[in-house]
């Protein structure tokens, strides 16, 4: 049986066990499709046969000795005997002469060109493997998609660098100088951490001023219980009455409880203590109580 590829229109002789394996299912060896070869036989033409020469020279020889004339009969046997064998050995010689002349000239079956690769492969014409194999041109087009996911991967990333700028330095301390340098190129800040339950108020006391009674006087000790430095945090001070509420409230910045000589740039260092003293004009305000409270904006 003969198929042919219905996409490089490769011809190739196929079997019924190699058809049987894969339910008709083959791969061309030109193209690499894969194809039904059921669908695609055709007719196998048989090699015109010609007429052995045998017959031609008995024929030839049956007509010579057809047209002898008659009178030729009362030609003696003896003479006749001689030519009869050396004419039959003529005979023999010529058809064995065009029997090997036969054998030699005839033309074997054409092998399809890309048998040859498989079997310098190793490999068998109809090893084609299993069906649902991708192609290769499936596996091509999927090199975009993965480089895009790829730079996406990478913006992410950037951006929760960027984000997360304060906590990577603390977690990598020996970065912060090449965080410096990208801040100072992108002109972005580095903030220093800011973790508010690590902060806490270890003292407080509000009173009027000893020497001033319309003065009040607020005192604290404010503690960074963290093992790095934090940003200093924003006081609020809310004085309240006899009820508890409130009467008025302040937000305090660190120039305002450290003064504007204080360096808020530097931060609160790592497992320490600051001692604040606040002067507050409270002539007009009716407080018996207070409250304290730190936060970060």
């Amino acid at each position: 049986m003969i198929t042919y590829c219905p996409s490089c229109h490769t011809h190739f002789r196929v079997h019924a066990e190699q058809l049987a394996a894969r339910a008709g299912q083959v791969r061309c060896g030109k193209c690499n499709r894969v194809f039904d070869a059921l669908e695609h036989l055709v007719e196998e033409i048989a090699p015109a046969l010609s007429v052995p020469r045998e017959h031609a020279v008995m024929s030839a020889s049956t007509t010579a000795a057809a047209s002898v004339p008659a009178e030729a009969g009362d030609v003696s046997a003896e003479v006749q005997e001689p030519a009869i064998a050396a004419s039959r050995d003529q005979e023999i010689e010529t058809n064995l002469a065009g029997a090997g002349m036969s054998e030699a000239e005839t033309p074997e079956p054409a092998q399809p060109a890309s048998i040859e690769p498989w079997a310098a492969s190793g490999a068998g014409p109809f090893d084609f493997g299993p069906i649902a194999a991708s192609d290769t041109a499936k596996h091509a087009r999927r090199w975009p998609w993965l480089l895009g996911a790829l730079l996406l991967l990478l913006v992410l990333l950037a951006q929760a660098a960027y984000f997360y700028r304060s906590t990577i330095i603390v977690l990598f301390p020996q970065a912060k100088p090449h965080a410096l340098a990208l801040c100072a190129i992108l002109g972005c800040d580095l903030p220093l951490p800011r973790r508010i339950k690590l902060m806490s108020i270890e003292a407080s006391d509000l009173q009027a001023d000893t020497t001033n009674p319309n003065v009040m006087v607020l005192t604290a000790t404010l503690k960074n219980r963290a093992i790095f430095d934090q940003q200093l945090p924003l006081l609020e001070l809310t004085l309240t009455d006899a009820q508890d509420q409130p009467v008025v409230r302040r937000v305090l910045t660190p120039s305002d409880y450290l003064g504007k000589a204080a360096n808020a740039r530097a931060g609160f260092a790592a497992n320490s203590e600051i001692a604040i003293k606040v002067f507050i004009e409270g002539s007009q305000v009716k407080a018996t109580g207070y409250r304290l409270y730190l936060f970060y904006p």
